[in-house]
């Protein structure tokens, strides 16, 4: 179609004017701003804000710049709980649109603080000397740090009993932590005392060798109102609580291991995957009667025995759990792989990866996938911890509802830990300003609001000066370290079951390290010591050397477990690890090492599509399929654009979800990990607690159940005052989630005729 010039020019004329009318706008926005009282568009902390860094700094936000001269220590002040005013130097960035106080000394742990910042008269004012209108004032809690070994908790009513001849009987603390239950205390079995059991309302009882006395003393502890769930134990200890047991050594059943189990549709596994899921490690074949069985044992995914996997039965007062698998021992294989494989070149590509550990189509030793492709989308391992955590808070007349933390901040289903490899390629400098842009304007990166990723580099790859000022700004710059794609270096080591495997040479990897790790510290001054790592093409070489290196260099969170080569993944998105949350290693032996592993469920060169595979995994994770957990990826930053990473961003971004570094999700883990409840209390349907929150846990929450002996949930109170919920349900448990706040909790349980009796609830759902 032609247009005429007069079209045109009518045209014309009204582009300037819709040009004008923007741009009057635009300067009418700007002068309204500037002529009005300042306010203030965010703090760090927010109000009540709990795990606070006792070295941070506070953050003042005004919506324009301000006049310096006002922001002072007279005017942005920091007490105690006590009024005492803290030390503090006061400044201002970012034009003069934040202000920013730095204590002088460090601030107490677990204490309350309050920010000020002074308006009126006397006040914050802005260059015209408009001051903000009146005074504003939020409180914040620091955070504690734990110095407890990892295989000991905070104490409370959860006892986990352990034996250092059995590792995996230790792991079960990390698994506690995982779901949550930080109120645990760990005894080692030779220690463990009959009148101390009496103050613990459930006991976990790792794979652990028991005398009869031990067995006795256990047995009457259940008998008088105990919850104990015993993990593959002895058959003197099954028959101790009345199950009517089989000897395995009589059953004509061939031994069942690596197998898989079933979950019934019922108590604690009703909101539960129900299909057969996989289990790692041996099972004891016992044929339980007389109690329920809660998870059937199947040969393969469509052959069931008659064995339970795990079953309960009511003893006395009590209740006993038994599980005929190590629940510890199958989360640790299934997370890291065949430890039979160890070492092994499995997928026909050197060097040794880690996806040698899980690679089933060896051509020298053809086997199944060690996670089973056709549950690739299940999180196999965390619906097992889950029906773990659902067994702890199964309901009693006399046990306590116990509370536990969510894995996330603020109630987060998912979180996208964003990544890249820079093999010298350079792109990292305009990638991570790319994520700048990106970022919502005024963003909090304390918060994970802004859009923040690792980089991990080979040296020269960026400036020393641009680095530095990326880190300032939020993001991580680590090592790759450089292996030239070659195997570690290894050496054979006899096995008690007579066979051979190889071992890295640990103190070949020690050295590399070292001196990588030097040569990155003297060329980038102003940018930390790595506290993640991927190496340069994930190289990995055997079951547990890499994080244990790792962790002697400061680093303590792992991407290397890497979803990849194509051939394998076969563009089909989901968890070959069978987990999709942060967990730390283990050695062989079931030992804690404290690294987390993140498995890099996405990646550039595995031939997955885009946006198809995030798209499955974070609607998987937000949906009802209930497959919450940490999602990263690895974008290589070689180049400054990638199609791969726009659509990740895009992804998250449309479902509110955050974008963090590696380092922002260690220390979030390390800060859930290091909170804790204390002084639990229960009595008359009135439970009483109080939370630790450790540093960094911003956005720290915890779930109750709504449901008890006592009956239901009627109120939720901190420090006398209503504690606003929300009503969530979780694997099929319904919870009152809610900000994790200092102070005396109470939560009130009442049967349906008490409650209305009672009056209004004084907890408030929201």
């Amino acid at each position: 179609m032609k247009l005429n010039s007069k079209a045109v020019a009518i045209m014309l004329s009204a582009s300037v004017a819709l040009g004008i009318v923007a741009c009057l706008w635009i300067v009418a926005r700007y002068l309204i701003v500037q002529l009005s009282r300042p306010i203030i568009v965010s703090t760090y902390p927010v109000q009540d804000e709990v795990g606070v860094p006792n070295s941070s700094r506070q953050t003042v936000t005004f919506n324009k710049g301000m006049d310096p001269k006002t922001i002072n220590s007279k005017t942005l002040v920091l007490s105690d709980d006590q009024g005492q005013i803290i030390r503090a130097r006061v400044s201002c960035q970012e034009s003069n649109r934040t202000a920013v106080l730095a204590p002088s000394v460090p601030l107490h742990p677990g204490a309350t603080y309050r920010l000020s910042a002074v308006g009126g008269i006397n006040g914050i004012k802005d260059p015209l000397g408009r001051a903000l209108e009146n005074d504003r004032v939020w409180t914040f809690t620091t955070g504690f740090q734990s110095t407890l070994p990892l295989t000991q908790g905070p104490g409370g009513p959860i006892l986990l009993i352990t034996s250092p001849a059995n590792g995996f009987s230790q792991y079960y603390a990390e698994i506690l932590r995982n779901e949550g239950f930080n109120e645990f205390e760990t005894v080692d079995i030779s220690q463990l005392e009959e009148t101390a059991l009496k103050n613990y309302e459930v006991a976990v009882l790792g794979e652990v060798p028991l005398n009869a006395l031990q067995i006795a003393a256990l047995a009457r502890w259940v008998h008088a109102g105990g919850e104990l769930i015993a993990m593959r134990p002895d058959y003197k200890l099954a028959q101790a609580f009345a199950f009517q047991v089989t000897n395995p050594s009589a059953t004509p059943d061939p031994p069942l291991q690596d197998a898989y189990l079933a979950i019934q549709p019922s108590g604690p596994g009703d909101g539960l995957p129900h299909q057969p899921i996989q289990f790692h490690g041996p099972l004891a074949p016992y044929r339980f009667s007389g109690g329920a069985v809660l998870a059937t044992v199947y040969r393969d995914p469509a052959t069931p025995t008659p064995f339970p996997a795990i079953s309960t039965m009511d003893f006395g007062e009590g209740r006993i759990v038994l599980y005929g698998y190590d629940l510890a021992r199958s989360v640790v294989y299934t997370r890291q792989g065949n430890p039979r494989w160890s070492g092994m070149e499995r997928d026909g590509i050197h060097p040794i990866r880690s996806d040698d550990l899980f690679y089933g189509a060896s051509r020298s030793d053809p086997q199944p996938d060690w996670v089973d492709p056709n549950n690739i989308a299940v999180p196999q391992a965390d619906v097992q911890q889950r029906l773990f955590a659902n067994i702890i808070n199964l309901p009693s007349a006399r046990k306590m509802p116990l509370p536990h933390f969510w894995y996330l901040p603020r109630g987060l289903k998912a979180a996208v830990v964003l990544t890249g490899d820079d093999h010298g390629g350079g792109g990292t400098l305009r990638r991570l300003q790319g994520y700048l842009a990106k970022s919502p304007p005024g963003c909090s990166v304390q918060h994970w609001d802004c859009i923040r990723a690792t980089s991990n580099i080979f040296v020269g790859s960026i400036s020393s000066s641009n680095a530095a000022r990326l880190v300032a700004q939020g993001f991580e710059i680590g090592l790759h370290v450089y292996t030239a794609c070659a195997d570690w270096p290894s050496h054979p080591v006899p096995q008690p079951d007579g066979t051979v495997r190889n071992e890295v040479d640990r103190p070949f990897a020690e050295s590399l390290y070292r001196a990588q790790l030097a040569v990155f510290a003297a060329r980038y001054p102003g940018v930390p010591p790595p506290v993640s790592n991927r190496i340069d093409c994930v190289t990995w070489g055997d079951y547990d050397t890499q994080p244990q290196v790792e962790l002697n260099h400061g680093i303590r969170l792992d991407t290397n477990y890497y979803f990849w080569p194509p051939k394998w993944v076969r563009n089909r998105p989901g968890l070959f690890t069978g987990s999709a949350l942060p967990m730390r290693f283990a050695k062989r032996d079931g030992t804690i090492i404290d690294v987390y592993q993140a498995a890099t469920q996405m990646t550039d060169e595995s031939g997955q599509q885009y946006p198809f595979t995030v798209d499955t995994l974070l609607s998987n994770a937000l949906g009802p399929s209930e497959t919450y957990g940490v999602f990263t990826a690895n974008m290589h930053n070689d180049e400054p654009k990638s199609p791969g990473a726009d659509a990740i961003i895009s992804a998250a971004l449309k479902r509110h979800l955050p974008l963090v570094s590696a380092s922002q999700m260690l220390r979030w883990l390390d800060g859930r990990n290091t909170s804790s409840f204390q002084n639990l209390a229960w009595s008359n349907g009135q439970l009483t607690f109080s939370i630790d929150p450790g540093e960094y846990a911003s956005g720290l929450e915890a779930l109750l159940p709504i449901s008890s002996g006592a009956g239901a949930l009627t109120s939720l109170t901190v420090n006398g005052a209503a504690l606003e919920y929300q009503l969530r349900t979780i694997a099929g448990v319904n919870y009152a989630a809610f900000p994790a706040r200092t102070g005396k909790i109470q939560a009130t349980y009442r049967q349906a005729n008490e409650a209305q009796s009672q009056g209004t609830p004084k907890g408030i759902p929201r």
